[in-house]
């Protein structure tokens, strides 16, 4: 199993720690610790992720439960669009993707009048088509564990890795009215495999009210 780069020096202290108790007090205390080893190296794993072949693909930046998929107003930049949200739960893989490729044209950090969300970090990503994305992460209160790469002006890669996120929140993403939404409420999707819609460039491309459920 591979994990995070962030939970790796404290597993090797951890194991340490494991092997003296071992010496000195016996296996009893020492199968302890190494069951807390165990259990934070799954909640911190980091498998392989092999990225879509697909460039107009809006990718998953979080693994999860699909809870909303509709047509709203993105505040952030005043437009409408639809916004599909992932609900991370304690035992979800908690590394966070870019859900497309391009570069970070602004980003936002505010409190959240969401009362299941503490606070958002807010990244607006712009492709080289011109397309707009806006992936939006929120904590909640059992979230302690929050880290993440992109900085604006910076690129990003369709599926690249921005951060962390433990131990739960909900992550949205906004994207044009003509996506073509590929995921439904209640759908489970994985961090840079999953595709969530895809970008629609032809003109007069509609979606159906079947695919987004109007607010």
């Amino acid at each position: 199993m591979i994990v995070a780069r962030e939970i790796r020096l404290p597993l090797i202290v951890l194991v340490i720690i494991a092997i003296t108790i071992k010496v000195y007090m016996g296996w009893i205390p020492a199968i302890l610790i190494a069951g807390l080893i165990i259990v934070l190296a799954y909640l911190f794993r980091d498998p392989v992720r092999c990225i879509p072949s697909a460039p107009l693909a809006i990718i998953s930046p979080a693994s999860g439960r699909i809870i909303g998929v509709e047509k709203t107003s993105d505040s952030y930049l005043d437009r409408q669009a639809i916004r599909i949200r992932i609900s991370m739960s304690f035992l979800d893989m908690h590394i966070l993707r870019s859900p497309i490729e391009g570069k970070v044209r602004n980003q936002w950090a505010e409190s959240s009048p969401d009362k299941d969300v503490k606070k958002r970090y807010t990244y607006w990503i712009q492709t080289d088509e011109g397309d707009d994305i806006v992936y939006s992460i929120g904590t909640s209160n059992f979230s302690p564990f929050l880290g993440i790469n992109l900085r604006c002006g910076e690129r990003t890669g369709q599926g690249q890795k921005s951060g962390y996120l433990y131990f739960s929140g909900i992550v949205d993403v906004y994207m044009p009215e003509s996506s073509r939404v590929l995921v439904s409420n209640d759908d489970n999707i994985d961090a840079g495999t999953g595709i969530l819609a895809m970008i629609i460039h032809k003109s007069g491309a509609q979606l159906t009210s079947t695919q987004v459920p109007a607010t």
